[in-house]
């Protein structure tokens, strides 16, 4: 007679195992379940929410998910027009005004003249035989003859000079009125001042776009009077925290955060990358590298090595380019360099920290990271291309 095993007689009341019978739950398919009932659960409730959503025509774009946002602030930055000035070069040209060497009022191109071709060069056959007495004898009769004269002509400037000024009068007959020069007969003619031009201040125009960025001390002492009198709000809103003065500091001028380097390698780009998402571009000019603000603002957040995303010593900057607000992020600095604090007004020559590797880092770089009005991250690299600023990377 054979037996039944345990797990029979656990599967059946009676102790007797039954092969038509369901399988015992297990955990895996609880919990299945379970996802499955929250998926549909929030399908649902994501349905009814669309049907009590009204879009009004004009009004700007809904997004379910981040990532949504992200790639359409990331579309909108590709589709902005990229506009670089050619080179061009202007032949100058040199005006020459002066009638008494013809051509006056004419303008003559700056054109290098062509070179005098050279003239053939005469090789001499020296002579064979020395030259004959009778030619040593006339060079030397010259030589005395040319040594007395420049005697005769130096005694002479002697006398001269050594002679009183009464020693010379006039010759007989000549009136003395002739003799001497009157006053006021000589007389210069004066310029016409019609044709003569002079530059003022006002005619000239200096159009230097970085010069007119930077701040002098006493206009960056009334915008910081300005700051401290307000209360710092938050800085993860997409508004500004100091929304008082980030108005007064509207600019239109953009530069890189190393002004002073050409070229700089990039390690990691904007977008997508193994791990996730990558908000901003990983630049790698060397550990202790300064680092300056893209443009003027005002500080609106500093982590001493507590950024919740990992950042490390970073600084966070509100900017107003051209009317519209944008946040800039400078992460994984290096530890004590910082030199800004929150509220603090900077403008582009203002160094707010180091190229460092603190933080969750794999190496010396700046991160940065750029974010609208809608706190929605955007590629900065492509961003300064389309504001004309081409920062090269190997």
């Amino acid at each position: 007679m054979t037996h039944p095993t345990r797990r029979a007689l656990r599967s059946s009341p009676e102790g007797v195992s039954r092969p038509d019978a369901a399988p015992a739950a297990t955990r895996r398919s609880v919990r299945d379940r379970e996802r499955a009932a929250e998926a549909i659960a929030l399908t649902a409730s994501e349905a009814r929410a669309a049907e009590r959503v009204t879009v009004v025509e004009g009004s700007a774009p809904l997004y379910t998910t981040r990532r949504a946002m992200r790639d359409a602030a990331t579309q909108i930055a590709r589709d902005l027009p990229v506009q670089i000035a050619e080179p061009t070069f202007e032949s100058p040209s040199i005006v020459v005004d002066a009638p008494s060497l013809g051509n006056g009022g004419d303008q003559i191109p700056s054109v290098r003249p062509v070179p005098r071709a050279l003239a053939p060069r005469v090789i001499r056959q020296a002579p064979i035989a020395p030259p004959t007495q009778a030619k040593r004898g006339a060079r030397k009769i010259v030589q005395k003859i040319t040594a007395g004269g420049a005697l005769l002509f130096i005694g002479s400037l002697v006398v001269v000079t050594s002679l009183p000024a009464q020693a010379v009068q006039a010759p007989n007959g000549l009136d003395p009125e002739v003799a001497q020069m009157s006053e006021g007969v000589q007389t210069l003619e004066g310029v016409n001042a019609e044709s003569t031009g002079y530059f003022q201040r006002d005619d000239i125009i200096v159009n230097d776009q970085i010069a007119a960025a930077r701040m002098a001390p006493g206009e960056l002492a009334a915008y910081q009077a300005v700051a401290d009198s307000e209360v710092a709000g938050p800085s993860y809103t997409g508004d500004p925290a100091f929304p008082q003065v980030w108005g007064m500091l509207e600019t239109g001028f953009v530069q890189t955060p190393f002004p002073n380097l050409d070229q700089v390698p990039m390690s990691s780009g904007f977008g997508y990358r193994p791990g996730g998402f990558h908000g901003g571009s990983d630049f790698i000019p060397g550990i202790g590298t300064d680092v300056r603000p893209i443009a003027n603002g005002v500080v609106s957040a500093v982590f001493q090595g507590n950024n919740p995303g990992g950042g490390g010593y970073s600084v966070f900057i509100d900017h107003n380019i051209d009317g519209q607000f944008v946040q800039s992020w400078y992460g994984h600095m290096l530890p004590g360099s910082l030199t800004v604090e929150v509220g603090q007004v900077v403008d582009i020559t203002t160094v707010i920290g180091q190229v460092g590797n603190s933080g969750r880092s794999t190496g010396p770089h700046l991160h940065l990271e750029l974010k609208n009005a809608d706190y929605v991250s955007f590629d900065p690299l492509l961003w300064l291309q389309t504001r004309e600023m081409n920062l090269e990377y190997r």
